[in-house]
């Protein structure tokens, strides 16, 4: 008995945590045994993702990127090499700093311009901190000085914008405080002038340093590797602890949406607190997040149009070369083949764009372009392998059956763009190829025959969706179906169909 088994819905995303029998294959959205360069949607599709064009190319791979809105020309500020630089919308870098230490990362923050100082003000815990006005014609940086002259900028690593008080720890021999400047005041360090600065001790006998500074609603948070607190009131030094037992290892992963603060721990992965709890969100794809290759102190993270995008060094080259991607509409987990030193969120032109210090090239990047489906001119592979799927509905129903050998007799699909079909079978960790650019009709036959669904025309007469058919894929115990492309096109999957036969009813292979 032949059974057809329809799946049309991907949205579950990467799952490299459940052994090959548990992924679901029936009941629900497929989730994927490995993936890259795809994304979901909501309908359930996969399709390519948008890609990155090239905005700068400042000469050095860029090891931190911010954003200058508050200057009389909107900006990004990035540094890399020994130079700090800003780049202009149309691409242009100017230089405003030379001869830093190099390749330190820079953090940076627009707070208020006080005393001829700012709007940008940026440090990296080893340069003295610098800050500059934006002033067109490539004006340099300066220090960034104590307007009062009674107690120095602290020289620390990381620093945030919050509560019209800017915040910075990180500081070399004070590695477990945390400073807050006066009221709108970002030259003001001095707790004796009664005008909102001070600072406060994070432990400092346990023998962890501050890892990083976030903001969690009006809140700022603050982490060590394996603790996290809550500053609830500067004015008063109100402190609450959240957790004894996890922290943040990467200040550039802590990043704000509407559900909380993202942020990336030691062990277990990514964790979304509130102020008060903390939920592990990454469990699904933990051994992906434990082969991140003993650099999780450099990953950098951003929270844009609802995805909290991680990028990591996954692939033991060193710098950041993946960007594991969670989508909050989806619940479910992405990676693309592309690591970022620090993400910068900028309206060059009134809407919200995501730029990129690409960590593995020289250039600034802006990312996921609607249109483009190319990284920087060039093509990129993209790759969905579905679970292992093994039913046998006419002898178990909806349960698998691993050790019964069955007959792929046909396969149907449907979908857009330049898509290759492969089959791995029986666990393998290769598949065959099976079919190139499935939806040309060049290579075989589509629906109806050589033409598309409904003859010359596409579904509903003129659309893009196309289908096609293969046959007589052998046996197998297990099947998993692959996708994949290496193109310039706008590629995707929007479902497919198997049609198996069981070859000896009852028959344990």
């Amino acid at each position: 008995m032949a059974v057809p088994l329809y799946y049309t819905n991907f949205s579950a995303g990467l799952n490299t945590k459940s052994a090959p029998f548990l992924l679901d294959e029936g009941l629900g959205p497929l989730p994927s045994r490995d993936l890259s360069n795809v994304q979901g949607t909501q309908a359930g599709a996969i399709l390519k993702r948008n890609g990155l064009v090239t905005l700068a190319t400042p000469g050095v791979a860029p090891t931190s990127l911010f954003v200058s809105e508050a200057t009389p020309v909107s900006c990004l500020v990035g540094a890399g090499g020994t130079v700090i630089y800003s780049v202009q919308s149309g691409g242009t870098v100017t230089n405003i700093k030379t001869g830093v230490t190099n390749n330190v990362r820079w953090e940076g923050i627009s707070a208020p311009v006080v005393s001829g100082q700012g709007p940008v003000y940026m440090l990296n815990g080893t340069d003295t901190p610098q800050q500059w006005s934006g002033a067109t014609g490539g004006t340099a940086t300066v220090n960034w000085t104590n307007a009062s002259g009674a107690v120095a900028v602290p020289n620390g690593k990381y620093v945030i914008y919050s509560g019209n008080q800017v915040f910075i720890s990180g500081v070399s021999g004070t590695s477990s405080r945390v400073y807050w400047s006066a009221l709108a005041d970002p030259t003001n360090w001095d707790p004796a002038s009664l005008t909102g600065a001070g600072f406060a001790d994070f432990d400092p006998n346990d023998g962890q340093a501050i890892t990083g500074i976030g903001k969690v609603g009006p809140y700022v948070l603050v982490f060590k590797p394996r603790k996290c607190w809550v500053i609830a009131d500067p004015a008063t030094a109100t402190i609450r602890r959240i957790s004894d037992q996890i922290g943040c290892v990467a200040h550039r992963t802590i990043q704000s949406g509407p559900e909380g603060t993202y942020f990336l721990s030691e062990d277990r992965g990514v964790y979304l607190t509130n102020g008060s709890k903390l939920e592990p969100i990454s469990d699904i794809i933990q051994p992906t997040i434990d082969a991140i290759d003993g650099t999780r102190t450099q990953a950098s993270a951003v929270y844009f149009n609802g995805h909290y995008y991680l990028s990591v060094s996954a692939t033991g080259s060193g710098a950041n070369d993946t960007t594991l991607d969670w989508d909050t509409t989806l619940n479910s987990w992405w990676r693309h083949s592309f690591g970022s030193n620090q993400f910068a969120v900028w309206h060059p032109v009134g809407s919200a764009e995501l730029y990129s210090a690409k960590a593995t090239g020289a250039f600034v990047d802006k990312c996921f372009v609607s249109g483009v489906f190319t990284d920087n001119g060039s093509n990129f592979t993209w790759v969905w392998r579905g679970p292992w799927q093994s039913p046998s509905y006419f002898r178990r129903r909806l349960f698998p059956t691993p050790y019964y050998r069955k007959r792929l007799r046909q396969m149907r699909y449907s979908g857009i763009g330049t898509v290759d079909l492969s089959l791995a079978k029986d666990f393998a960790q290769s598949e065959t190829a099976i079919r190139q650019n499935i939806f040309t009709g060049t290579t075989g036959t589509n629906f109806g025959g050589t033409q598309p669904f409904g003859g010359p025309q596409l579904y509903g007469g003129g659309g893009s969706v196309l289908g096609g058919r293969v046959y007589t894929l052998k046996e197998a115990d297990a099947f998993s179906i692959v996708f994949s492309s290496t193109s310039n096109t706008a590629d995707g999957v929007y479902a497919y169909l198997m049609i198996l036969h069981d070859r000896k009813d009852g028959v344990v292979d």
